[in-house]
């Protein structure tokens, strides 16, 4: 049933085609060695018409082969190719067949001997090459071979006799060998076409795995377009809101109305955090995070943590505790600083007693740095899951007070920035154990740069300050946070109207601070440079934008001034205001 098979004719087809050409050969030999071997026992016209008519039919096969090599056989054609190559077989058998036929003589029992010999390899060589097709080989052998054994069963030496029953029974012997040749010729053609079948599954299954790819990056780079776009129309808002709450609650310190104006800029907050949150994964997958790694002590990055969180841990009535130990590393601090911070950040969410430890072991070339705590614990099927995009576990109401689930994700981002190992070990209502490894440092090259705290707020008294922003509304916000703080401010909402202002005040801003995306498609980086050539000042500039989206990340960064992203944190603000005070910090160019 399987030799039915379309495809397996044409494997078995191809089969014969490989081998075609030494039987052609082979065939051209025997009939040249016959010619010259037999000149005693058959005349010269004889053999000469057999010989010729042996060359045309090899030649005529040979023309076939050329053009089945050239037009490979099809399910639709390959049964009439095997008529035709079954034909050419069987003819050429019966050729040979009659002309040892004729060769043969009882007087002559060498030369029998050698007709016989040449005959049977003819059989064996074709028991190799075409028994896995069987009307083919029978069709070829019996009629090479019988002719003989009828001769010589007709002598009247009863040993010839003999040699004509062995020659049948050789026929015999040889059909039940092909039956075991045949059978592993087909199986190797079946394991083929299995193998054939299962590669064009897997090819089907890679254009399938291809287009969901294909679907699943433009479903991506959509959600993308769709979150930079609405994220930078909902940050104008956001950001006038947390600079109007921050300039409200300087005004509101002393009045009854404290206490409502820190709800409002807690919830504001909240979203803060859910933007900044949006924008550290928009960031990590645009690739606009450059890595400067250096060599710094842990335990200044530490302490820096320390103070951030143990305020946040004590109103949830938790223990936050650092163990300092002298290490030198060698990494980003900034990054490592914001992965640490988010591992905290996460443990103090969802520990509801005991406390949060923050240690540091040693081990080798590295020190692992664990973030500790008592809290829910995470079952172990779900340690790799958590590092996924908005998992949260045990938060199934969506409590936003429990994150959105996107911390963790930012911490294996940063992970693989770093180039550094993160575990994770934990036990259900036990706790949970995050460890970073992070490369030793050498503490001869340490280069350490203290912040700037909140004193430095003193440098920014009187500080004359550009603002460049098309939403009139965060103007405003912008102006009132600013001269809460003691700063000079005028606003402007393009290029020309900053450019058209200074020139009527005559003064020359001491920093300038600048949307990026305005309106007209001119961009902040547009709107500085031409400031600064109108003035001939290489004046500070710090970038403040709700753009998230990559490629504008990316143009963001390459202008290389310092940035902020809406909604800002006005602390932040204060202290790039204050360092763009600082003497010395930026050359002037007379006027």
């Amino acid at each position: 049933m399987a030799e039915r098979n379309p495809a397996i004719r044409v494997a078995q087809f191809a089969l014969l085609c490989g081998n075609l050409v030494w039987i052609l050969v082979g065939t051209l030999l025997t009939a040249l060695a016959f010619f010259v071997a037999l000149q005693d026992q058959l005349s010269l016209g004889v053999r000469l018409s057999w010989f010729a008519a042996i060359v045309a039919l090899t030649l005529l096969r040979a023309l076939l082969l050329r053009h089945w090599m050239r037009n490979p056989a099809t399910e639709s054609n390959v049964n009439s190719r095997i008529a035709i190559a079954t034909l050419m077989a069987t003819i050429l058998s019966v050729c040979f067949g009659i002309f040892a036929y004729f060769a043969v003589s009882q007087d002559d029992p060498l030369t029998n001997l050698l007709i016989v010999m040449v005959l049977t390899g003819m059989v064996a060589s074709a028991t190799a090459a075409i028994s896995h097709l069987l009307p083919m080989y029978v069709l070829y052998i019996f009629p090479i071979m019988l002719p003989v054994a009828y001769r010589m069963s007709g002598f009247e030496d009863s040993a010839y006799q003999w040699i004509g029953g062995l020659i049948l029974l050789y026929l015999v012997v040889c059909l039940g060998t092909s039956r075991s040749v045949r059978v592993s010729i087909m199986q190797s053609i079946n394991m083929r076409n299995e193998n054939l079948d299962l590669l064009e599954n897997l090819r089907h299954e890679k254009r399938r795995a291809e287009i969901a790819l294909k679907r699943e990056e433009q479903a991506n780079h959509a959600k993308s377009k769709f979150l930079a776009t609405a994220s930078h129309d909902l940050r104008q808002p956001l950001h006038s809101l947390r600079l109007f709450t921050a300039t409200l609650e300087l005004q509101t310190r002393e009045t009854k109305h404290k206490t409502l104006v820190g709800k409002i800029d807690s919830s504001v907050k909240s979203l803060e955090e859910l933007f900044n949150a949006l924008l550290d994964i928009s960031k990590l997958d645009a690739g606009t995070f450059s890595v400067n790694k250096q060599h710094v002590y842990l335990d200044l990055l530490l302490t820096q943590i320390e103070g951030e969180f143990k305020p946040l841990a004590r109103e949830k009535n938790l223990q936050f505790n650092v163990e300092l130990e002298d290490h030198v590393i060698f990494t980003d601090a900034m990054l490592l600083e914001r992965l640490i911070r988010n591992l905290a950040s996460n443990a103090i969410r969802y520990t509801r007693s005991g406390g949060v430890t923050i240690s540091t072991r040693r081990e080798l070339d590295r020190v692992w740095v664990s973030v500790e705590d008592t809290g829910i614990g995470i079952p172990i099927a779900d340690q790799e899951r958590v590092f996924e995009e908005f998992v949260q576990l045990g938060n199934i109401e969506r409590d936003r007070n429990q994150g959105i689930g996107l911390g963790l994700s930012i911490v294996k981002r940063l992970s693989q920035l770093l180039d550094v190992d993160i575990k994770v070990s934990s036990r259900i209502r036990e706790g949970a154990t995050f460890a970073v490894a992070v490369p030793l440092g050498d503490p001869q090259q340490c280069r350490f740069s203290p912040h700037l705290d909140s004193t430095s707020a003193d440098f920014i008294d009187q500080l004359f300050v550009l603002v460049i922003d098309d939403e009139e509304e965060v103007c405003l916000a912008v102006e009132g946070l600013l001269e809460t703080w003691g700063c000079v401010v005028m606003t402007a909402g393009s290029g020309d109207q900053a450019l058209s202002q200074l020139d009527e005040i005559g003064e020359v801003p001491d920093v300038l601070l600048s949307d990026y995306r305005l309106r007209d498609g001119e961009t902040g980086g547009e709107v500085i440079d031409r400031v600064r050539q109108h003035l001939k000042r290489d004046i500070p500039a710090i970038i403040l934008t709700g753009d998230i989206a990559p490629d504008r990340l990316m143009a963001i960064k390459a202008l290389g001034y310092p940035m902020l992203h809406k909604p800002c944190e006005p602390e932040a603000l204060r202290n790039l205001l204050a360092k763009a005070r600082i003497p010395a910090a930026v050359p002037q160019y007379s006027r």
